[in-house]
């Protein structure tokens, strides 16, 4: 099992990254949300990893913090949950959103996920509960969202903008460039900031 990678970025791929451990390159699986959070290629990268080995070969599965490789290793185990639904959630949530729609029985924020339907959802949410509920997210310096710094509403307004069609890395460019607007910190203010920063970049 390898638990950890440690190298320098080489190159970003559609499927993944590829990182250079001594001269070894290693192709990473890793959230479409962490992609705008690396460092420049050639820059030093640290993945807390999971392997999983398939009828084509094994697949390694890369997470910024200890707390999003728990909780993909949680979805793992969800009955009709694999690799890429896994993956895709926590391409578009955090572990700390994840863990409040799961504990406030809130199928919407799961539904907003590509290939996540209602069946799915709820399944989520009744195997999860307990386990989710129970689990400590301030580990490795992270605080309730999974994330350092990274208040979980901002991972709730994503979520909403790719239920509306927006792609993944689109919506959370704009909630970046909106956040410090959103003064009372709510979903929905910074969901009505991000769609006209949209609004803007779509007519300029």
């Amino acid at each position: 099992m390898i638990a950890f990678l440690s190298g320098n970025l080489l190159e970003i791929q559609e499927d993944g990254i590829i990182v250079d451990v001594h001269g070894v390159g290693y192709l990473v699986r890793v959230p479409l949300s962490m992609v705008s959070l690396l460092p420049p290629k050639g820059q030093p990268v640290h993945l807390h990893t999971h392997l999983i080995w398939r009828e084509d070969g094994p697949a390694l599965f890369g997470f910024s913090s200890r707390v999003e490789l728990e909780t993909f290793r949680s979805l793992l185990n969800v009955a009709g949950v694999g690799p890429r639904a896994a993956l895709a959630i926590l391409s578009t949530v955090t572990p700390g959103t994840l863990r409040r729609a799961v504990v406030e029985e809130n199928e919407n924020i799961l539904t907003a996920v590509p290939g996540i339907g209602k069946k799915t959802a709820r399944r989520i949410i009744l195997e999860l509960k307990d386990k989710l509920a129970n689990m400590v997210f301030e580990a490795d310096g992270t605080d309730d969202t999974g994330e350092t710094g990274t208040p979980g509403y901002e991972g709730e307004a994503v979520a909403a903008l790719v239920a509306l069609g927006y792609a993944q890395m689109e919506a959370r460019r704009a909630v970046r460039q909106v956040r410090q607007q959103a003064a009372s910190g709510s979903t929905e203010e910074l969901l009505r900031f991000a769609l006209q920063w949209l609004g803007r970049q779509k007519n300029a």
